[in-house]
């Protein structure tokens, strides 16, 4: 599917989005778990600040669960918790998140793009697709759905479609900041070929 290479290019941000997500989880669900204990956190880990839980990524899980039982349709949250998910590699449940927020937010075109990609790497290449166009239908200028539409042609070693996507991205921002990561990357598979 994807190389190394590509996958830290495409989850770069969705990284830093779970990070704020588990922040954000911390602080909505802090209320309902006791109280941790500051000796236990800290000599567990002495980066860890005073006072702060240690959590591990299944925890993590609960307090968002937690925190979308209280707001079911808080699409932050839930999209906070299938990037997670999606980093964590359960793709699949990943894929039933996303495609939660798209109902409730059929009209964005983020969602779409978010959906498509789990669904890419879940291993259903055309329901992906069909959810890039469907984002690209509501905004055909959408620079992370033109993004992650590259990578998944040039995946599928649909170079010649893939150059065609990175020509009209060129022609909306130049100065986009991937431009000229997806360009080398598709002349090294040109190379390769």
């Amino acid at each position: 599917m994807f190389s190394s290479r590509n996958i830290h290019f495409i989850l770069l941000g969705i990284i830093i989005g779970g990070a704020f997500g588990y922040i954000l989880a911390f602080y909505q669900v802090q209320a309902s778990m006791p109280a941790p204990s500051t000796a236990s956190a800290a000599s567990s880990n002495p980066n860890v600040p005073n006072g702060h839980p240690n959590v591990s990524g299944e925890q993590v899980a609960e307090m968002v669960k937690a925190a979308l039982e209280k707001n079911p349709n808080d699409t932050t949250l839930m999209t906070k918790y299938a990037n997670f998910l999606f980093d964590t590699g359960k793709y699949s449940e990943a894929v039933a998140w996303f495609e939660k927020v798209v109902a409730l937010q059929p009209n964005s075109p983020d969602p779409k793009t978010d959906l498509g990609t789990a669904l890419w790497n879940a291993g259903q290449k055309d329901k992906a697709m069909e959810q890039y166009q469907a984002a690209l239908k509501i905004d055909s200028k959408h620079m992370p759905t033109l993004h992650n539409l590259t990578i998944v042609l040039e995946e599928d070693h649909k170079l010649g479609e893939a150059e065609k996507v990175l020509k009209q991205m060129e022609a909306i921002d130049p100065k986009y900041e991937g431009l000229d990561t997806l360009k080398k990357r598709l002349d090294e598979l040109k190379t390769a070929k």
